[in-house]
C-alpha cells in the first residue's frame, strides 16, 4: 500500500515536473515565435510597399512644366512616398548668340540640381522617327509617363511603354480650350473661371483623353499670362501628385469628354497682335497684351512726320485709360495736360489711332474704335532700343491730337 502510494506520488511528481518543463519551454519559445511572425509581417509589408513603388518619366519643355516637376520631386522626397524615381525628357534652349550653341532649359537645370537623369526630346527635324526612347539598366519600364507642356504628340508606341499610363496636365477645364493656348484664350475671352485637367493621353488626338481629375479655379482680376501660368502650374502640380498617389481610383472613375462641348484654343500669331484701331476698343487691345504680350508685343504702324516713311513699331506697358482720368478734371483732361498745339483733347469722335500725349502720366493715349483710350508707356522700333513715351513724343515730332498710328 505504501509502495503504491509512493509510486503514485512519484508519478504525479514526474508529471508535474514534465508539465512545468513544458511550460517553461513554451515560455522560452514564445518570444521567438513573436519575433518570427513580426519579421514575416514586416517583410511582407516591405515587399508590398516595393511593389507599389512607381517610376516616372517626365516630359516637359517650358516654364509651365517646371512647377509640376518640382511638385513631383517634393513628393518623391516625402517619407513614405510611392514615387521611387523620376527621369526627365526635355529640350535644349537655343542661345541668342548662335543657333549652333545650346544651353540647358530651366527644366533640365532643375532636374540636374536634383540629380535626376535627363534625356533630350525629339529633334525638330527628325521628330519621333529619329528619336530613341531612353534606356537605363536599372529601369525595365517606367510606370507613368507624365507630359506637361511638352509640345510633341506622343505616338501610341511610346504611350504603350508605360506600365500604368501616360498622363497629361492641361491648363483648362477640358473639353473647353483644347489646344496650345488655353490660358491666352481664357484671358482674351474674359472667362470668369478657368482650371486644370489631368487626362489620359489619347493616341489619336491632342487633349482628347479621359479625364482623371479636374480642379476649377476662379480667374484672378486682370491676370497676365505669366501670373495665370504660375497659379495654374501650382494647381496642376498638386493635381498630378494626387493622380499618381490614387491612380487606380482615378482611373476607375475616369470620364469621357463631351464632344459637344469641345472648343479650340489655337495659338495667337504675331500677325494677330497688330492693333486694329478701327475695330477694337481699348479693353480688347489691353487684354490681348496681357494674354499674349509675353510672346508677341502689340504692334502698330507709324508714319514718320514730313517724310511719309512708314515704320512698324511695338507698344509696351499698355493700360486702359479711365474716363475720369481725362474728362472729370480731377485726373487731367485740360489742353495743357494733352500738349495739343491746336487745343485738341480726346473725345468720342477722335479718329481711331489718334495719338494724344498725356503730360501728367508721361504716356501716349491712343483713341480706339469706340472713343476709349489705350495708354502706352513705351514703344520700340524694330532693331532699336525701347523708348519711353515721353522720348518718343519729343524725339519723333509727334503732334498730339493729330498724329496717328495705323
Amino acid at each position: 500500500m505504501m509502495h503504491s502510494v509512493t509510486c503514485t506520488l512519484f508519478s504525479c511528481s514526474r508529471h508535474a515536473t514534465t508539465l512545468k518543463a513544458s511550460r517553461l519551454f513554451m515560455n522560452v519559445r514564445t518570444p521567438w515565435h513573436s519575433f518570427t511572425n513580426a519579421f514575416s509581417v514586416s517583410a511582407l509589408r516591405r515587399q508590398k510597399e516595393n511593389q507599389n513603388k512607381v517610376k516616372v518619366l517626365f516630359f516637359g519643355s517650358d516654364s509651365f512644366s517646371v512647377p509640376h516637376l518640382e511638385a513631383l520631386i517634393a513628393e518623391k522626397d516625402r517619407p513614405g512616398s510611392i514615387i521611387e524615381r523620376i527621369d526627365v525628357i526635355s529640350p535644349k534652349e537655343r542661345t541668342k548668340k548662335s543657333k549652333r550653341d545650346a544651353e540647358d532649359s530651366p527644366l533640365t537645370l532643375l532636374a540636374k540640381a536634383h540629380n535626376l537623369n535627363t534625356f533630350p526630346s525629339p529633334d525638330r527635324k527628325g521628330g519621333f522617327e529619329a528619336w530613341t526612347f531612353p534606356k537605363l539598366d536599372e529601369v525595365d519600364a517606367w510606370d507613368f509617363g507624365v507630359v506637361v507642356s511638352f509640345g510633341w504628340f506622343l505616338p501610341n508606341e511610346v504611350i504603350m511603354r508605360f506600365k500604368k499610363a501616360g498622363i497629361n496636365v492641361h491648363p483648362s477645364l477640358l473639353p473647353k480650350y483644347r489646344g496650345s493656348a488655353p490660358m491666352q484664350r481664357a484671358i482674351l475671352n474674359q472667362e470668369k473661371t478657368t482650371g486644370v485637367t489631368v487626362q489620359l493621353l489619347d493616341p489619336n488626338e491632342f487633349d482628347a483623353g479621359k479625364i482623371l481629375a479636374q480642379v476649377e479655379v476662379p480667374m484672378p482680376d486682370k491676370p497676365t499670362y505669366k501670373s495665370l501660368e504660375l497659379l495654374l502650374a501650382k494647381k496642376g502640380g498638386e493635381l498630378v501628385v494626387d493622380v499618381i498617389n490614387n491612380y487606380d481610383e482615378r482611373r476607375r472613375d475616369a470620364k469621357n469628354q463631351d464632344p459637344t462641348k469641345v472648343t479650340k484654343a489655337n495659338k495667337i500669331s504675331r500677325e494677330a497682335c497688330k492693333a486694329q484701331w478701327s475695330a477694337w476698343d481699348a479693353a480688347r487691345v489691353e487684354r490681348l497684351y496681357r494674354a499674349n504680350g509675353f510672346r508677341y508685343p502689340i504692334t502698330a504702324t507709324w508714319h514718320v512726320q514730313d517724310s511719309g516713311k512708314v515704320q512698324p513699331l511695338s507698344l509696351f506697358d499698355l493700360f486702359c485709360v479711365n474716363d475720369n482720368d481725362y474728362k472729370s478734371g480731377s485726373g487731367g483732361g485740360t489742353v495743357a495736360d494733352y500738349a495739343a498745339e491746336d487745343g485738341a483733347t480726346p473725345h468720342k469722335n477722335s479718329p481711331p489711332g489718334t495719338i494724344f500725349y498725356h503730360r501728367p502720366t508721361e504716356s501716349l493715349h491712343i483713341a480706339c474704335s469706340d472713343g476709349s483710350l489705350l495708354g502706352v508707356k513705351a514703344v520700340q522700333f524694330e532693331g532699336k532700343k525701347r523708348l519711353s513715351a515721353k522720348d518718343f513724343y519729343n524725339g519723333y515730332h509727334v503732334k498730339s491730337g493729330s498724329s496717328r498710328f495705323e
